[in-house]
């Protein structure tokens, strides 16, 4: 499907348009469907008269002609149905499809401006109104548009004079369909919005229900809550006035057609100039002619409700952002990688951000970046793993400039460990080796014990096959930081990333794992961000970072002699620690 589609292409037709097959065989199982069951209140009034006249073997061939065209008109209706209504679940498959696909190639800054409840929304709700558009509501005008020329014909070659007068008061509908379905496509869109914050904030109060619990936050949230579900609820109960609102409507103009069927046909039964029969098949084709109108306002709610939810996935799919390269199959890159980096800079419009920077780590070596918060530590990684682009600067990896080509193959030599330890509901095992599903035994437990987690794993029921929950619900904030570092030094990466990812690991433990991570040192390039002084003395080489300008720069000796802000932080933590030592001593 086309995000960019001409506007003078309908919504439904750029979705229907590549299944135009299937979409003419559904229709011309809708007008078999549709022709027979117009041709059934004929031929019941051919029967009635011809008992009228006496006639009673021209009636039974009457009425095998009006059982044929019912069961032709039933196996019609069996494959319209199995048909148009199997074509919008197949758009509906497409579509979420499509739109997964979207969202996994869609760059870092995207996720930066979108919320989890909005794309929920909209790959759930908004796609399931379109498929009843698609789907039964199609259905319903097609079924319409067979049936109701037929029916028409019918009735004017039976009786033109009481044809046109029963059909006045169908010819009011259209109007109050007009005005409905404008009111409805607005309330709709309304009421998608509302869907889409009511989603974002039960997601937010759920992963946050720590937070909310512990600053007694219950009583403000629900009334925040309340307040939009009371809004969702006004809007649902106005939408579904509006949806039930076109069939009594039909129903209503139906009586009147049958109230002037039986005054103005029953004057002319009495006066000789109209047969019972006659009657008899108006009456039918009344009947006939009643699902159908009253289907096309129902049907009408649909395609309105589906072009608001058409338009909010286009919506989506027009992002600015250039998508990521298509994932491939890429053979994980071993080997140190070399990084360059050149006046590299980022600015938000905030106007806060980083740069200029520049600094180059060559292939093996250890690169530590210290800071406080808001320094600018996370977008410089971010950078180096290629999920955030500089406006100004270049960074270059093994020589290579980075560039939208070859980020698959940076990605393939990465070990990125992020502040926020992202992990799966699967077993330990599977989140794990999800960057290196070939990893061998011996090599995973290499990476577990090098992070110090082999104890805990011993100590666990399944032991690596542990389920650990959705986020890693059962392991600690430390376990959780220590797993994703295991899971990227089970790939060997060429780059290791690592953004502050010992921050919630106890100081032994910590100390533990840095003397572990030095046996990495020289095959892969190490790159971390931190604020402790004792953790960047791991590396070669530091750099200092103060609301995103690059302050220092050198060997942690050499900084720690001279006058600066590296030496100034690492004073402040010495004492620090020599007063926790102090208070454990006591």
């Amino acid at each position: 499907m086309s995000t960019h589609s001409s506007k003078w292409i309908p919504w439904w037709w750029e979705l229907l348009s590549p299944h135009k097959k299937t979409l003419a065989l559904g229709m011309f199982a809708t007008a078999v469907c549709g022709i027979s069951a117009a041709w059934v209140p004929y031929w019941a009034g051919k029967a009635v008269k011809a008992i009228e006249y006496g006639a009673y073997p021209i009636s039974r061939q009457f009425l095998l002609w009006m059982l044929a065209a019912t069961l032709i008109a039933g196996l019609g209706r069996y494959y319209m149905r199995s048909i148009l209504i199997g074509l919008s679940r197949w758009i509906e498959r497409s579509q979420r499809e499509l739109i997964f696909d979207f969202l996994l190639s869609r760059p870092f800054s995207f996720y930066e401006r979108q919320t989890t409840g909005d794309l929920m929304s909209r790959i759930g709700d908004d796609v399931s109104i379109v498929r009843m558009a698609t789907g039964p509501g199609l259905m319903s005008l097609l079924q319409t548009a067979s049936i109701l020329p037929m029916t028409l014909i019918l009735m004017l070659y039976t009786e033109p004079r009481v044809a046109g007068i029963t059909l006045i008061p169908f010819a009011v509908l259209p109007i109050c369909y007009y005005f409905l379905g404008r009111w409805s496509h607005a309330n709709q869109q309304k009421l998608q919005l509302v869907n889409s914050a009511l989603t974002t904030f039960s997601h937010e109060a759920i992963t946050g229900e720590k937070v909310i619990q512990a600053f007694g936050l219950e009583n403000i949230q629900v009334e925040s809550f309340t307040a939009l579900s009371r809004e969702q609820a006004r809007l649902n109960v106005l939408q579904n006035a509006l949806f039930s609102s076109y069939g009594p409507l039909a129903m209503i103009m139906s009586g009147f057609c049958i109230i002037t069927l039986i005054w103005y046909g029953g004057s002319m039964v009495l006066q000789g100039s109209l047969s019972i029969g006659d009657l008899t098949a108006f009456t039918g084709y009344l009947g006939t002619l009643g699902w159908p109108v009253m289907s096309v306002g129902w049907a009408a709610n649909l395609f309105q409700r589906g072009k608001a939810g058409q338009l909010r996935i286009r919506q989506l799919l027009a992002s600015m952002e250039a998508s990521v390269p298509t994932a491939e199959s890429t053979v994980i890159q071993h080997g140190a990688v070399s990084i360059e980096i050149n006046d590299l800079e980022v600015r938000f419009e905030s106007g806060r951000g980083l740069g200029p920077v520049s600094i180059s780590v060559p292939a093996g070596g250890s690169l530590a970046v210290l800071g406080g918060i808001g320094s600018g530590k996370t977008i410089l990684l971010q950078v180096i793993a290629g999920l955030r682009d500089p406006q100004k600067g270049v960074f270059s990896a093994n020589g290579q400039r980075m560039n939208h080509g070859c980020l698959r193959e940076h990605w393939a030599s990465l070990g990125w460990v992020p502040q926020e330890a992202a992990l799966f509901s699967g077993s330990l095992r599977e989140n794990l080796n999800l960057g290196y599903p070939s990893a061998s035994e011996t090599d995973m437990w290499e990476a577990v014990r090098a992070v110090c987690l082999d104890d805990l794993i011993q100590r666990l029921p399944d032991g690596l096959d542990t389920v650990v929950g959705e986020r890693g619900v059962i392991l600690s904030g430390g376990e959780r930081q220590r797993t994703a570092l295991a899971r990227a030094l089970l790939r060997k990466p060429g780059i290791l990333l690592m953004d502050d990812s010992l921050s919630a690991v106890d100081a032994e433990t910590e100390s533990r794992i840095l003397k572990n991570l030095g046996a990495y040192l020289g095959k892969t390039t190490l790159v971390l961000a931190t604020h402790r002084v004792f953790v960047a003395e791991l590396c070669e080489w530091v750099i200092v970072l103060d609301h995103g300008k690059l302050v220092q720069s050198g060997t942690p000796g050499e900084l720690g002699n001279v006058a600066g802000t590296y030496a100034k932080i690492r004073r402040l933590q010495n004492l620090e620690r020599q007063k926790q030592q102090e208070i454990a001593i006591k």
